[in-house]
């Protein structure tokens, strides 16, 4: 019987690591980012960030809380950059997301930076955010830190536009 319940402990605790764990996808191409996004989210947020901008983590719990907020009406996205540093390895990414739990997909992103910045029209500042519709049409963007409250504003003022 010891055995037994050893085994099932071992067993959950298994199964409680990989419903945490973090959804870090590798890509390379940039127009690939969009296939990361469900199909019914009316709006779509994307958020490039990294390990070693201290603005990118300081912002990370306010993405954690609106993606609890706004539950499938509004899809979040980060792209990682921590690739662009030699010897980087998406193993700190991945534990980042867990210790905070992130549950939304994020990009480990591989490519080029200058392909990214192209696709994305940014000149590669981070913590870096833009909302698209369902469709992909941009509808806003934001350089820097966000403002949880304001962001929150931003996407409800945008969700009411796009009923």
């Amino acid at each position: 019987m010891r055995k037994f319940a050893r085994f099932a402990v071992i067993f959950l605790s298994v199964i409680a690591l990989r419903a945490h764990a973090a959804d870090l996808r590798a890509i390379v191409n940039p127009a690939e980012i969009k296939s990361v996004f469900p199909a019914p989210a009316k709006l779509r947020v994307v958020n490039v960030w990294a390990l070693w901008c201290a603005p990118c983590v300081a912002e990370m719990p306010d993405f954690r809380a609106m993606d609890a907020t706004f539950g499938s009406e509004v899809a979040f996205v980060g792209v990682n950059m921590d690739d662009m540093l030699p010897e980087a390895s998406p193993k700190p990414v991945a534990a980042f997301l867990d210790k905070q739990k992130i549950a939304f997909p994020n990009i480990y992103y591989k490519g080029n930076a200058d392909a990214l910045g192209k696709y994305l029209d940014f000149n590669g500042s981070l913590p870096f955010t833009i909302v698209y519709d369902s469709k992909g049409k941009e509808l806003w963007r934001h350089d820097g830190l966000i403002d949880r409250e304001e962001m929150i504003a931003r996407l409800r003022d945008l969700l009411r536009r796009k009923s």
